[in-house]
């Protein structure tokens, strides 16, 4: 397979000398300027096209390239204005003026190893742009693509300070492997969290999504490539900028808890008894909101001070940010801080240097959860004595713990802390005429330590023994890869090829030790040594490796037709010995059906394209040595005493190939009204084989399951985005933005059976995960008593349906009710300018799901033990023995009858399950950019102020339209999702 490339490599270059053989070398200069107010544009790119040899423009504006015939074609681009692309036609002087324009089809895009132009592009490719990036206060770029970028389901973590969203391209496709995308930055493949980038950093971010802009990047791209591409300097004037925000942030929503008097009548109903306390409480009219006590605003701030700039052989780019969150449960804080330095140094005519390095340390304070804590909380309980003293058990019940414990200084801390460095330094040195070879090297080292206190009186101990761990993980990867690039531009004709080998490893050891009563809680988790049980530790090492091979040949024909083929061929360490290569094609072209001569006399389409595209990638997204098998501590008796052996911890599977993604696309690219409206269409289907699957096996073998190679999952889905500029007139603009996409996925085949597997609740023909229950019909009414009788129920407990009708209620009656996977999202931006004010907003829905609200079972147990969500409940009626008050009877289909003697009522999670469907106000801005006309008066160059507002509204299914959205679809009661009020400043001199 290495020979055959390396013969396909050379035949390729021997054709690319042959056909530049002719080709004349010439200069050509000129000036690229702004067409509304004749500005010179510095740091414009002119290329040549269908190449990636350019240049860029200089503080006036001016450029020089040379070319090797006097009869190319230059493209001229700079974000925010509409890309030209124009014919020497032998002249060695061309002056362009660029026009302003948001849609951006002709701008340059980074696709992998390389850029092409937009108009050019073969594969399905998304884009965000620094600018999109820079309107939301998000904590990583993964939430700016929340409604930017078509194909990509991009749902909260959770709502802690630190944690960002989880981000899905075009579906599932893996049952058990990793259906994580890969993160490319600065051309270095990144592992685990994007939360370490500061988005303020970020130029672009390409998203690929089919098999041919995807298979360049083999089995690391078969959930999808996030391409991140950070800013650098450049021949321009040296630019100092300095960016900041605050804003403070307050609960999205809160559930609706019962009160004194609700709670009270709630537990006399179920005949619970009362605790002497609880009695005294709600005759003192005792009501304690808990929920107030524990949540309050909290805050974030973000500043960063960059410099940018160089000259023709240096450029610079370098930035330091600090970010800093304080969550609403105030013990909870995630502090940031980040240092880039990107460097590009031309050291001769034909060697370039440089780097892109970023530094971060993070430190996440995770704490505990007084929030759910404080939800279980009688409101008849009171959290301080007569004396302001905290009472640690709260309504005499011996299992509940004050919520406020862990707000006391040193009684609980949870200190993540994260130190990393992650670099690309590279050399490019032109070979020989329109050769040029690169060399990336990527070391990413990542040292990640969690240190665990709960002392006696925290939540999780309730006066028990303090507890301590300490978890250490030190991670060293790095990523070595050799590129060929060559170009060969005639009249008709462009050709690109671009060769690769890269080699990737990675080396991970961890240490953790938990221990219990140390003799003084002061030292927290720093002297583990003096605790006096240690109740477990260990440590590990784990280490895998990846080696390509990969060819691309991009070649475009008369400017109408582009086709592109490529190849990637690698091997995995973490697969079995004759199964570790896999050799990954696609192929992709595109018609440019504007360009033709029957086109010409219409003029609906200012631009139209078309797009169809094939390949293959693979997954080898497991956990290293899953070949092999494991061995695992036993503890038997000997002796009397506790004797230790080892024995199989795991079955080993020497035949464990690559899981593989085969994906057919078509697109459909437009442009109307001079490309005033634009935007595109795209139909694509992905088959999954040979799933990496832990397949369940008879417990008689001494194991659960085995890793195996079965089971197939397909994707189908469409996607649509439209750009609009709708109002150009004098000073005022008003341009939109669409994005819908839909996606459904479901399993073909599971073991080569075509059956299900209800044990995993894996089902042929449905998504990869369903919420698998009883069906909640309603509540057992009076008159069906005869009925409830024949399956053991009575009036006021849960109604759940008897699907094969046999008059028993078992397993056999659960039934799909959902998914937690969307199928339909929505993003529409719009904005607003006029004389330097402008407005922007951007709407967010997400549809299709079911959500299992764990949070409405864990808090409507109607036990009247816990506080209870204040819920239309079923009763007979009653008198109040205090008031004497007659309650009438509530016969409801909502909630089952309360009673103190169940700990849950009978299918309550039956009751869990809502529509997922959420649809937000994402982000609300109004800014203002002071003239330069009065900047200039004191040297500044760009003064932006601005207010935003993050997520001030949302509607949903769930009561007082609480937040559905989190990945995996299961809501808890955790911290709240929270809105955001804030106030920032732009500002370059």
């Amino acid at each position: 397979m290495k020979k055959n490339l390396l013969i396909l490599f050379l035949c390729v270059i021997g054709c690319f000398l042959y056909l530049q053989a002719s080709a004349q070398e010439t200069t050509i200069t000129g000036v690229v300027t702004d067409e509304t107010n004749n500005e010179a544009l510095a740091g414009a790119y002119v290329v040549l096209e269908g190449t990636t040899v350019g240049t860029l423009t200089g503080a006036d504006g001016s450029y020089s390239i040379t070319v090797p015939s006097p009869n190319v074609r230059l493209v001229f681009s700079f974000v925010g204005y509409n890309t030209q692309t124009v014919s020497a036609e032998g002249r060695t002087t061309i002056n362009v003026l660029l026009v302003p324009s948001i849609l951006g089809l002709g701008d340059i895009v980074v696709i992998g190893y390389g850029t092409q132009r937009r108009s050019s592009i073969t594969g399905a490719i998304s884009s965000v742009s620094s600018e999109d990036i820079m309107e939301l206060p998000v904590i990583d770029a993964g939430s700016a693509l929340q409604g930017r970028a078509t194909g990509v389901v991009a749902l909260a973590a959770g709502n802690q300070p630190g944690e960002g969203v989880t981000i899905r391209i075009r579906g599932r496709r893996s049952l058990t492997a990793t259906n994580e995308p890969l993160y490319v930055v600065d051309g270095i493949p990144y592992e685990g969290n994007i939360v370490d980038i500061n988005p303020r950093d970020i130029k672009s971010v390409e998203i690929l999504k089919d098999a041919s802009a995807t298979a360049i990047y083999g089995s690391r791209g078969a959930n999808g490539v996030i391409l991140i591409t950070t800013n650098r300097g450049g021949d321009f004037p040296t630019t100092v900028s300095y960016t900041g925000q605050y804003g403070i942030t307050t609960v999205l929503a809160l559930p609706d808890m019962m009160n004194g008097e609700e709670y009270y009548r709630m537990k006399l109903i179920g005949g619970r008894a009362f605790q002497p306390e609880e009695l005294a409480a709600y005759n003192a009219g005792v009501s304690t909101d808990w929920l107030s006590l524990v949540l309050d605003n909290g805050y974030q701030q973000n500043h960063q001070l960059s410099i940018r700039g160089g000259s023709a052989n240096t450029g610079f780019a370098i930035s330091a940010n600090y970010f800093n969150e304080e969550g609403v449960v105030n013990i909870q804080d995630f502090t940031r801080y980040t240092f880039r330095v990107n460097l590009d140094q031309k050291v001769f005519d034909r060697i370039r240097v440089g780097t892109s390095t970023q530094v971060s340390d993070a430190i996440q304070n995770w704490s505990s959860n007084p929030y759910g804590t404080a939800l279980a909380l009688s409101p008849l309980a009171e959290p301080y004595d007569s004396d302001g003293n905290m009472v640690y058990r709260p309504g005499a019940d011996p299992l509940l713990w004050n919520a406020l414990a862990d707000f006391d200084k040193g009684n609980m801390v949870d200190e993540r802390t994260t130190l990393r460095v992650f670099s690309n330094i590279f050399a490019e040195i032109d070979l020989i005429k329109n050769l040029t070879y690169r060399m990336n090297f990527g070391p990413d080292f990542r040292e990640y330590r969690r240190g665990l206190f709960q002392g006696t009186n925290s939540i999780a101990r309730q006066g028990g023994l303090p507890r301590v761990q300490k978890q250490h993980e030190r991670t060293y990867n790095y990523t070595f890869e050799n590129i060929l690039t060559y170009n060969v531009v005639t009249d008709n004709h462009n050709l690109n090829f671009t060769g690769l080998f890269s080699v990737q490893k990675s080396n991970t050891e961890t240490t953790n030790i938990y221990a219990e009563n140390i003799p003084y809680e002061t030292q927290l988790f720093h002297n583990i040594g003096t605790a006096q049980t240690v109740l477990s530790f260990g440590s590990d090492l784990s280490e895998w490796g990846i080696m390509s091979f990969m060819g691309r040949v991009n070649y475009e024909l008369m400017g109408k037709y582009n086709l592109t083929v490529t190849g990637r061929a690698d091997g995995s360490s973490r697969l079995a010995e004759g199964n570790k290569w896999g050799f990954f094609p696609s192929a992709a072209f595109m018609w440019r059906i504007s360009s033709e001569g029957f086109m010409a006399s219409q003029n609906i389409f200012s631009d139209l394209r078309f797009r169809v595209s094939y390949g293959v990638t693979g997954n080898t997204g497991i956990d290293p040595y899953q070949t092999r098998g494991s061995l695992s501590r036993t503890v038997y008796t000997f002796g009397g005493a506790a004797g230790y052996g080892y024995a199989p911890g795991t079955i080993s599977n020497p035949d464990l190939r690559w899981e593989s993604s085969a994906t057919a696309n078509l697109g459909l690219d437009f442009g109307i009204l001079q490309n005033r409206v634009a935007g595109s269409f795209e139909i694509y289907q992905t088959n999954t084989t040979d799933l990496l699957l832990e397949r369940q096996i008879p417990i008689t073998s001494g194991f659960n399951s085995v890793m195996e190679n079965i089971g197939e999952t397909r994707n189908r889905g469409w996607e649509f985005t439209v750009n609009s500029r709708n109002i150009t007139f004098g000073d005022f603009t008003w341009e939109t933005s669409l994005n819908l996409f839909g996606n459904k996925e479901e399993i073909i085949d599971l073991y080569g059976t075509k059956t299900d597997d209800v044990g995993n609740q894996w089902f042929i023909g449905e998504p990869l995960t369903v919420w698998y229950d009883y069906k909640k019909l309603g509540v057992w009414q009076l008159d069906e008593d005869a009925e409830a009788d024949v399956y053991a129920m009575d009036p006021g407990e849960i109604k759940v349906e008897d699907v094969n009708d046999d008059g028993l209620l078992n397993q056999d009656d659960r039934q799909i009710l959902g998914s937690d996977m969307p199928t339909l999202t929505l993003g529409l931006g719009s904005r607003f300018e006029y004389k330097g004010v402008d407005f922007s907003f951007l709407i967010l829905g997400v549809f299709g799901h079911t959500i299992y609200n764990n949070f409405e079972v864990g808090s409507a147990t109607l036990q009247g033990r816990y506080n209870n969500l204040n819920i239309n409940y079923w009763h007979e009626g009653y008198t109040h023995p205090i008031t004497g008050e007659v309650v009438p009877a509530n016969y409801t289909n909502e909630h089952p009858k309360p009673d103190g003697s169940m700990e849950y009522p009978y299918y309550s999670t039956s009751r869990a399950y809502y529509p997922g469907d959420f649809f937000k106000i994402k982000n609300i801005q109004l800014g203002y950019s002071v003239p330069s006309t009065v900047l200039s008066r004191v040297r500044v160059k760009k003064l932006r102020i601005y207010v935003n507002l993050d997520t001030p509204l949302i509607w949903s299914h769930l009561a007082s339209n609480l937040d559905p959205e989190v990945y995996g679809g299961r809501v808890e009661g955790d911290v709240p999702s929270t809105r955001m009020y804030s106030f920032g400043v732009m500002l370059d001199f």
